[in-house]
This record gives C-alpha cells, sequence and structure tokens, in this order.
C-alpha cells in the first residue's frame, strides 16, 4: 500500500477510535469509588452500619468482629468497641447520648456515645435480632427479631428509661430492614410470606399488609416522603423494583434490579435511588425525572458481596462493605457452599457522586 494510502487508513482508524473514546468519556460516571480502606479482623459474616447524626463516624456492626467506629474523613478505624462482639444493626438516639445495637445472642447493647462504650446488654430474645430503627415521633426503638418458625417479634424499647416497654408478634418469618416514616409509621419487608407490613400507632396496632405482583422474596425498601412513593426490591427468580404509592400502598411501576438486593437508600437531594447488588458486584442509580417518572441511570462496578450500604447524602458519597473470599466448589454433601471470607479483608469501600 502506497505511504499516503497508509496514513489515510491509520488517520481514519485513529478518528473512530477517538469517536468511541470521546463517547465513553462523555457518558456519565454517576458514582466513582473514591476510597478503599481494609479493617483487622477474621470473622465470617457481618450486618448492617449506620453514619453517626454529628460526628464523620461509621458505626460498622460486623458480628463476630463486634462493633467497629469508623472515621470517613481521615479513612482509618477508630476503635472497636469492648463487649461488642455479636452486633448487626445500630442505631441513634443523640439527644440522649445512645446508640443501641441489635446482638446476634438476642441482647440489646445500649451505648453510651461520647465514650464509645457499651453500658450494658439486655437480654430480649433467645435468638438473633436483625435490625432496630428509631421513632422520633414516639421516642421509642423498634428492634426486630431474626428469622423464626412461624412469627417474628416486634421490641418496643423507651430510651429514658432503657426498658422493655412492649413485644408485638407478627406473622412472618423473617423481618428484614425496616424503614420508618416521619409520622411513626413502621414499614417492614417480610420476605418469606411475599408481604410488606406497614404499622403504626401506639402499639403498632394499626396494620396494613401490601402484596405487589410479580413481587417475589421482598428484601429491602426505601422512602421517598415528599412524594409519598414507596420503594421495594424484589429478590426473587426475576427481581425487580417496585415503585409503590406510599398511602395506599398500590404499585405504579416495576423496573428489573441486580440480585439479592439486600439495601435501598434514597438520595432525596438528588432525587436518587440507589440499589447495590452483591451478587452481581453494581451499585445501580435511579432517577426521579420531571415527570416523576424513575428511569434507570445505569450501574457503577463495585465488588462481589457488597450488599449493605449506608448513604450520606450530605457529603454525596455511599460507603459498602465486602471482603475478599473463597468460593468452594460444591459437593455432594455440601451442594451450596458458603464463601469462606479471608482475615483482615474487611473493607470500607467509599463512592462518591459525581
Amino acid at each position: 500500500m502506497p505511504v499516503a494510502k497508509k496514513w489515510l487508513a491509520f488517520a481514519s482508524l485513529t478518528a473512530c477510535l477517538f469517536g468511541v473514546h470521546h463517547a465513553q468519556a462523555n457518558e456519565p460516571l454517576l458514582y466513582t469509588a473514591s476510597a478503599t480502606r481494609s479493617l483487622p479482623g477474621d470473622g465470617h459474616s457481618w450486618g448492617f452500619a449506620a453514619l453517626d447524626p454529628k460526628r464523620p463516624y461509621l458505626f460498622i456492626a460486623r458480628r463476630e468482629n463486634g462493633l467497629s467506629v469508623f472515621d470517613i474523613d481521615q479513612q482509618r478505624l477508630l476503635k472497636t468497641l469492648d463487649d461488642s462482639v455479636g452486633a448487626n444493626a445500630v442505631a441513634f438516639v443523640p439527644q440522649r447520648n445512645r446508640a443501641y445495637v441489635a446482638n446476634m445472642d438476642g441482647s440489646l447493647s445500649i451505648v453510651a456515645l461520647d465514650r464509645m462504650e457499651v453500658l450494658q446488654r439486655l437480654k430480649l430474645d433467645a435468638g438473633n435480632l436483625n435490625n432496630l430503627l428509631y421513632d422520633e415521633s414516639r421516642d421509642r426503638l423498634i428492634v426486630t427479631s431474626g428469622r423464626r418458625g412461624d412469627h417474628s417479634t416486634l421490641y418496643l424499647i423507651d430510651p429514658k428509661t432503657d426498658r422493655l416497654t412492649n413485644t408485638i408478634d407478627l406473622p412472618a418469618q423473617k423481618l428484614d430492614g425496616p424503614v420508618i416514616l416521619e409520622n411513626g409509621t413502621f414499614i417492614v419487608p417480610m420476605r418469606d410470606e411475599d408481604q410488606v407490613a406497614a404499622m403504626s400507632g401506639a402499639k403498632l396496632e394499626h396494620r396494613q399488609f401490601w402484596r405487589f405482583k410479580n413481587c417475589s422474596k421482598p428484601g429491602a425498601v426505601a422512602v421517598d416522603e415528599s412524594h409519598q412513593r414507596l420503594f421495594v426490591a424484589c429478590r426473587g427468580g426475576d427481581p425487580v423494583l417496585v415503585v409503590a404509592d406510599l398511602k395506599t400502598g398500590e404499585a405504579i411501576t416495576t423496573m428489573p434490579i441486580g440480585r439479592a438486593v439486600n439495601a435501598l437508600a434514597y438520595d432525596h437531594s438528588r432525587e436518587q435511588l440507589l440499589v447495590p447488588s452483591g451478587a452481581d458486584a453494581n451499585l445501580s442509580v435511579i432517577q426521579r425525572d420531571s415527570q416523576g417518572r424513575y428511569v434507570m441511570l445505569g450501574a457503577i462496578g463495585t465488588r462481589p458481596w457488597a450488599h449493605n450500604m449506608v448513604l450520606d447524602a450530605r457529603r454525596g458519597k455511599a460507603y459498602l462493605f465486602t471482603a475478599d473470599f473463597t468460593q468452594p466448589a460444591p459437593t455432594q454433601d455440601q451442594p451450596k457452599p458458603d464463601p469462606v471470607f479471608h482475615p483482615d479483608t474487611f473493607t470500607v469501600l467509599t463512592y462518591t457522586s459525581q
């Protein structure tokens, strides 16, 4: 080929490639990984985390490794609280200088926030506790039990006295992560019953049970109170997100999402829903548009097992958690073996909004 033709061919190919890269560069990045930090420990599981409402501290419930306090500004572990082994979820009552921790042994830890010390462990249940929330409208904690045979239990705690005031049974084998509205309405997925419960009242006596078409195994919920919308992540064979009316429970729309979604978070300032899938190692971003419709913007690559998340909307950051692991091969005795997580690899992943 003559030199001139070779140059033209090269120039044409370069222009094409430049056009591809330019188009890719113009795509929105949504969120980008801005920090990763590994913490010591050799536990084989972890629970939920929550952000201190007054300080840049993540309280991470790491079960066998206890309750770890992580400085998100300095990206370092501040401390792991003594007598905190079994921590599964945490909630804050800052006006009373308290944090409360649901534990795997059925106890509720009461933590002095200023000293970051466990004051006592209040025994609530013979089995594990799964989650808890603070109901500011009634100044009480609502604690959920873990998986049970044919019913689950809610425990109402008075933070003024740190005493159990009531127990409420629900016809559910397992209660997943709940949300609470400003008026105190408590909304919780009942995964095995394919329902979502909405409860209110002094003893949560006013109850609605919502089912959604094609929603199998609801496992996470979030709300947009300003637009009266409820979001439900359904973990079944064909995972979908249900967008429903928050008052009536009537489904408005559905869309496909990733597998085994365990947490949702709605960013009110950006009008975005974040949907992490540890099974698919991604974080989907769904946008509310000017017509009130919800549109999938894309998915950010994360890491396998990064399924629990804390949204820090003020800083425009999302924190996810994972660990390195080995997946044993299936055998006749163990057709679905659990992963083996590697010691000292539990990692806090920080993603920043773009």
